[in-house]
C-alpha cells in the first residue's frame, strides 16, 4: 500500500511511462567505427525513469539518459548518469563479474530479445567501466556466473559519470529475419542505482518488492534485426599447457601436456545456436569456496564453467535451481564430488527455438582416466540431455525433460519427466491491488538405473515474493530408487517440505522490516526417520543495504542410524529434540570496508553448539581488495566433543577492467588440508585471452608427512574469430 501511496503522490512530477519504447535507431553505414559517440549523441534519449525507492513512484533526484543505436552487427548504448557531486560517486570495483559492484552506482541493462517474458541477459557498468552479466531465465531468475563478449568504458567528469557500452547482437541472438508485415518486439528495462541517498530509479516495474530482471514487468521495444550476410559463426580456439604433480595426475607419476582446444559457436538465420566443443578443460574455473560438511547430505555447489553456462536457463526444469533433487546438474559432467575436473573429449548444445517451441539438446563424451590414487580407472562417459518447453498463453508453461548416460560410465540410466509453470507480475489477488507477482511450479519425474530398477518423484511449489503478505512453500516426494543419473539429488526414499511466511513492511524511508516464520519436515517412507523445524524470526534492512536478522530455532530429529557430524563425535539411534538461538549482521559491501558476522548458540541433538562465524572485507582502492574469514563449530556431545574451525584469505588485484588476478588461501581442521589457489585473466584484446591457474593441496598436523602435496598449473591462451 505505501508503494501504490508514494506513486500516486507523485504522479504529478513524474513523466508518464512509455507504453513501449521507440526502436533503436539504424547508424548510417558510413559512421566510422570511432564516431559511433557522436552519432549517438544524435539519437533520441530514453529518461523515462522513476523512483523504485527510497519513495516508489517519486520524481528521481538525478536525471538518468540512455542512448540506443544499432550498426547490424552491434547495439551501442551510452549512459550519462547526471550527479552534482561527482566526488561522491561510488565506483571501487574494477574486476567483472563481482557482486558487490551491483551496490555501487552503476546502471542495469535488461533484454529480452524473445520478447515472451522467458528467457533474457542482465548486462551492469558501474562507474569504473566494471562489467557484471548474467542470464535470467524462467522469467525472473539468475544465473550469474555466465559471461558475454562486450565492451564497456566509463568516465566521471563534471556533470556525473558517462558509460558507452557495445554488445555484439550475436550475444541476443541473430535471430530470424523480419520480412513483410511480420514485427517482432524485445523487451528492455533498465535501472540506476545511486548508493548516496540509497535511491533506485527504473524505467518499468515500479515496485520495491519487484527485480529489473522481472521480465514481465519489461517494456517493448521494436526488434533490432541483425544483419546476416556474415556466417553467424565464432570459433574459439586454445592452447593450453598442463604440469600436474604424481599426487595431483592420479597416475603416480608427475604429468605435463600441451593440448588445443576448440569451442564452435553458430547462430542460423533461424535462431538456431549450436556449440560445439573439443578437448576442453576446465582448470580455470574459479575455486569452490572450503565448507565444512556437518550436514548428513552432499553440498550443493554452483557451475562455474564457462561451456555449460552458456544458454543454462534453457534446461532449468520444475524451478529447482539449488533444489535437494535436480534432473540435470551440469557439474555431474567432468567434475567428481570433491570438485576435481576431468576434460571434455567433445560436447555439442543447440538451443533456440522452433515452431513456437523452446528446446534445448546437449550431449558429450567425458574422458575417462584416474580419479584418486589407490581408485580404478573412470571409463569415458557419453551423455545426453533434452530439454523442450512450450508456453500456453503469456503466463504459463509446460516442458519435458530426458536425460541419458552416466558420468561414472556405467550403462543403463535414463531419466524423463514434465512440469508445468505459471508465473504472473501483475497478478490481482481477490481483494486488494493488482501488480503482485506471483509464480508457481508443479513437475513430475521417472529414473531407471542398472542394478536399481526405476523410481519416480514429484514435487510442487508457489511463491508469492511481495510487500504486505510474503512467503513460498514447497513439498516434494521422492521414491528409494529415484535416482537422477546426471542430476543432484541430497537423498532417496523421502518426502520432505518447507516454506515460509511473514509480513514485508517498507517504510517511506527505503527500510525493509519483515517478521515472519520459516518451517520444514522430512519424512522418510518407511517412518525409519523423521525431521521437522520451526523458527520465528525478524529481519531488517535499511536503504543503504546493511542488514540484521535474528531467528529462534525448534527442531526435531529422529535418526534411524548412526551419525557423525565430524571425527570421533557420533549420535546414536533415537528421537532428539532441541532449540537455539541464531543471528546475523552484514553490513552493505558498497562501504570500503564492509562485515557479515553470525552466531548460533544452543541445543544440538543430546548436546550444545557454538557457532561463530566472521568475514571482514577491505577495498582500499578500486585496483585492490582482500577478505578475510574465520569459522568456528563447537559441537559437544554425550559420545564427545569437537571444534571445527575453517580459515580463509583472498587478494584480488585489478590493474584495470581487463586484467584481473586473485589468490585464495583456504584451511579447515577437519581435512587439514591447506589450499592455495591462483588465477589470472587477462584480456590482451577483444579476441585475444590469457589465463593462468595454479592449485596446490598441501596438508598441515599429523598428515603433513603422510600425504603428499597436489600441484596442478595451467597457462592456456585463447583466440576468437568471426569469420
Amino acid at each position: 500500500m505505501l508503494a501504490a501511496s508514494s506513486a500516486m503522490a507523485a504522479q504529478d512530477s513524474v513523466p508518464p511511462a512509455p507504453a513501449i519504447l521507440a526502436a533503436a535507431v539504424r547508424l548510417p553505414a558510413t559512421v566510422p567505427a570511432g564516431d559511433t559517440v557522436l552519432s549517438l549523441a544524435d539519437a533520441a534519449p530514453i529518461a523515462g525513469f522513476v523512483q523504485v525507492a527510497p519513495m516508489a513512484g517519486s520524481a528521481p533526484s538525478r536525471r538518468t539518459e540512455l542512448r540506443m543505436a544499432h550498426d547490424g552487427k552491434a547495439l551501442h548504448i551510452q549512459v550519462h548518469a547526471y550527479d552534482p557531486e561527482p566526488a561522491a560517486i561510488v565506483a571501487q570495483q574494477m574486476r567483472r563479474d563481482v557482486e558487490g559492484m551491483l551496490t555501487e552506482d552503476q546502471v542495469t541493462l535488461v533484454f529480452d530479445p524473445d520478447g515472451d517474458g522467458r528467457n533474457g541477459y542482465l548486462f551492469a557498468v558501474n562507474a569504473n567501466g566494471a562489467q557484471f552479466d548474467a542470464l535470467i531465465f524462467d522469467g525472473g531468475q539468475m544465473r550469474f556466473d555466465w559471461d558475454a563478449l562486450w565492451r564497456s568504458e566509463a568516465r566521471v567528469e563534471a556533470d556525473g559519470w558517462h558509460a558507452d557500452i557495445t554488445i555484439p547482437l550475436s550475444v541476443f541472438g541473430r535471430g530470424r529475419p523480419i520480412g513483410g508485415d511480420e514485427v517482432r518486439t524485445w523487451r528492455i528495462n533498465a535501472e540506476r542505482w545511486m548508493p548516496r541517498g540509497s535511491e533506485r530509479v527504473r524505467l518499468a516495474g515500479i515496485q520495491p518488492d519487484k527485480e529489473v530482471y522481472s521480465l514481465g514487468d519489461a517494456l517493448p521495444m521494436p526488434a533490432i534485426a541483425a544483419d546476416h550476410d556474415g556466417w553467424g559463426l565464432r570459433l574459439k580456439t586454445s592452447l593450453r599447457a598442463t604440469s600436474e604433480s604424481a599426487a595431483a595426475s592420479g597416475t603416480g607419476r608427475a604429468r605435463q601436456r600441451l593440448e588445443p582446444g576448440l569451442e564452435v559457436f553458430h547462430e542460423s538465420p533461424s535462431g538456431l545456436r549450436t556449440t560445439a566443443a573439443l578437448n576442453i578443460d576446465f582448470g580455470e574455473a574459479e575455486a569452490d569456496e572450503r565448507t565444512v560438511n556437518l550436514t548428513r547430505f552432499e553440498l550443493f555447489r554452483p557451475e562455474k564453467r564457462e561451456f555449460f553456462l552458456q544458454d543454462a536457463g534453457r534446461f532449468t526444469f520444475g524451478g529447482l535451481v539449488e533444489s535437494a533433487v535436480i534432473p540435470y546438474y551440469s557439474r555431474r559432467v567432468g567434475l567428481d564430488a570433491t570438485g576435481r575436473g576431468r576434460s571434455l573429449d567433445a560436447g555439442l548444445k543447440f538451443s533456440g527455438q522452433l515452431a513456437g517451441t523452446d528446446f534445448g539438446l546437449f550431449g558429450a563424451r567425458v574422458a575417462g582416466g584416474p580419479t584418486a590414487p589407490g581408485e580404478p580407472d573412470q571409463r569415458a562417459a557419453d551423455v545426453a540431455v533434452l530439454r523442450v518447453a512450450r508456453p500456453l498463453g503469456s503466463r504459463s508453461r509446460i516442458g519435458l525433460m530426458a536425460t541419458r548416460g552416466n558420468p561414472e560410465g556405467t550403462s543403463g540410466s535414463s531419466l524423463w519427466g514434465v512440469d508445468y509453470q505459471f508465473r504472473d507480475t501483475n497478478w490481482a489477488p481477490p481483494v486488494g491491488e493488482g501488480g503482485k507477482t506471483l509464480e508457481t511450479h508443479a513437475w513430475m519425474l521417472e529414473s531407471t538405473n542398472a542394478g536399481l530398477g526405476s523410481g519416480r518423484s514429484w514435487g510442487a511449489s508457489v511463491k508469492y515474493p511481495n510487500v504486505g503478505i510474503t512467503g513460498n512453500a514447497e513439498v516434494q516426494h521422492i521414491d528409494a530408487r529415484f535416482n537422477p543419473a546426471l542430476g543432484y539429488l541430497a537423498e532417496a526414499g523421502v518426502t520432505r517440505g518447507q516454506g515460509e511466511l511473514g509480513w514485508w513492511h517498507r517504510t517511506r524511508g527505503g527500510e525493509n522490516i519483515i517478521p515472519g516464520v520459516d518451517w520444514n519436515f522430512r519424512r522418510k517412507q518407511d517412518d525409519s526417520e523423521h525431521s521437522w523445524l520451526l523458527n520465528p524470526e525478524i529481519g531488517y534492512t535499511n536503504a543503504a543495504g546493511d542488514t540484521a536478522m535474528v531467528e529462534m530455532f525448534f527442531e526435531g530429529d529422529r535418526l534411524a542410524s548412526t551419525y557423525t557430524p565430524v571425527p570421533g563425535v557420533t549420535v546414536q539411534p533415537g528421537s532428539y529434540g532441541w532449540h537455539y538461538l541464531f543471528g546475523y549482521v552484514e553490513t552493505s559491501p558498497s562501504r570500503p570496508v564492509s562485515a557479515h558476522a553470525e552466531f548460533r548458540s544452543g541445543g544440538y541433538y543430546d548436546g550444545h553448539r557454538d557457532d561463530q562465524v566472521l568475514q571482514l572485507a577491505w577495498k582500499p582502492s578500486p585496483h585492490w581488495g582482500w577478505r578475510a574469514g574465520l569459522a568456528r563449530n563447537a559441537i559437544r556431545l554425550s559420545s564427545g566433543s569437537f571444534t571445527v574451525r575453517t580459515a580463509s584469505l583472498r587478494l584480488d588485484h585489478t590493474p584495470n577492467t581487463r586484467l584481473a588476478q586473485s589468490l585464495l588461501l583456504q584451511w579447515d581442521n577437519v581435512s587439514n588440508e591447506l589450499g592455495v589457489s591462483a588465477r589470472l585473466r587477462w584480456l590482451l584484446a577483444p579476441d585475444r585471452e590469457v589465463i593462468f591457474s595454479l592449485d596446490r593441496l598441501g596438508y598441515t598436523g599429523a598428515q603433513r608427512d603422510l600425504l603428499p602435496n597436489q600441484t596442478r598449473a595451467m597457462l592456456k591462451l585463447v583466440w576468437n574469430f568471426e569469420p
